[in-house]
């Protein structure tokens, strides 16, 4: 005379989607004790519930709120979902008999052939004190410019009246990258190029073209870790597209006195004002890094994603 735990494979039900579509796995339970002295006492659902939550066999056959449906070693597929849900109810006519419908949940990642990757893309315009206005994109290569330069601005026109700059707007285009992420085992991506710490290379440049842009006109700007349940995150990322290749203009001051060094002149509304082309760029963000290069900033498949669409057309 003992209990008895039967699983009910008619009544099972399975749903999964591409990520981050939650999987739902619903499994219900024949929970029985054949023991006559059992009969007309006072146990309920709680009295289940606890023998559940305890795993002393063979309620270990039915895996308890917060628990894995298997070990890694079982099924790495399983062992992603948890029990979010136990469901006890009598079986009317029935004496010391209960169904038990177990519910666990999790976004499923790692099983679909590509990530589910969500890209969002917005433009914006970033104001900017000109002092000269670049010809023909006169700007040194990929914006590398390290502080102090030894050079001048060359090869633009002189916008400034006394040393006073016109407000410029410089396009930008962000890029918001998003994409799970089952942790520990980053399931789903290949561990050797999977990036460890993603934040070192914040506030880096582009050291190659990237995306479709030009080297040091992407700027990697934020990078989140936002957990959807307990073991997986949503990872992401802000990049930063920029005309001016993220740099700034800075006014030279005359070295004898310190005010400003006026020592040319412009056509300005029918008059000749005197103006300042002692002017140098500064660069804010000096460190550029290869973007491409996987386990640098991204996965593999995250790159391969961004490049080529999927699912692809056949």
């Amino acid at each position: 005379m003992a209990w008895i735990v039967t699983r009910l494979s008619v009544n099972h039900s399975f749903s999964a989607g591409v990520e981050p579509t939650e999987a739902r796995l619903v499994t219900t339970f024949l929970v029985h004790n054949d023991d006559p002295a059992y009969n007309g006492t006072a146990e309920d659902g709680r009295d289940v519930f606890a023998q559940i939550a305890a795993a002393t066999p063979p309620f270990d056959a039915i895996k308890g709120i917060g628990k894995r449906l298997a070990t890694e070693a079982q099924s790495v597929s399983s062992a992603q979902l948890i029990v979010t849900e136990v469901d006890i109810r009598p079986v009317e006519g029935r004496a010391n008999t209960w169904t038990v419908t177990q519910t666990a949940r999790a976004p499923w990642v790692g099983v679909a052939p590509y990530r589910g990757l969500k890209v969002t893309q917005h433009s914006r315009t970033r104001q900017v004190q000109q002092y000269i206005k670049p010809v023909n994109q006169s700007f040194p290569f990929a914006g590398i410019i390290t502080w102090p330069p030894a050079t001048l601005i060359t090869g633009g026109v002189v916008t400034n009246v006394v040393g006073n700059p016109v407000t410029y707007l410089v396009r930008q285009s962000v890029l918001h990258l998003e994409y799970l992420v089952h942790r520990p085992k980053v399931l789903g991506y290949d561990p050797l190029t999977y990036p460890a710490n993603p934040e070192l290379y914040l506030n880096n440049r582009n050291a190659e073209p990237f995306l479709g842009r030009s080297e040091g006109t992407v700027l990697f700007q934020a990078y989140e870790r936002r957990y959807v349940t307990d073991q997986v995150s949503m990872d992401s990322y802000t990049l930063a597209w920029d005309n001016w290749y993220h740099l700034e203009q800075s006014l030279l001051r005359n070295p004898a006195d310190g005010s400003v060094w006026n020592d040319t002149t412009i056509a300005l509304g029918g008059s000749t004002v005197r103006a300042s082309s002692k002017v140098v760029w500064f660069q804010p963000y000096e460190n550029i890094t290869d973007f491409n290069i996987a386990g640098t900033l991204l996965p593999t498949e995250i790159l391969a994603g961004l490049t080529t669409i999927q699912p692809q057309w056949v």
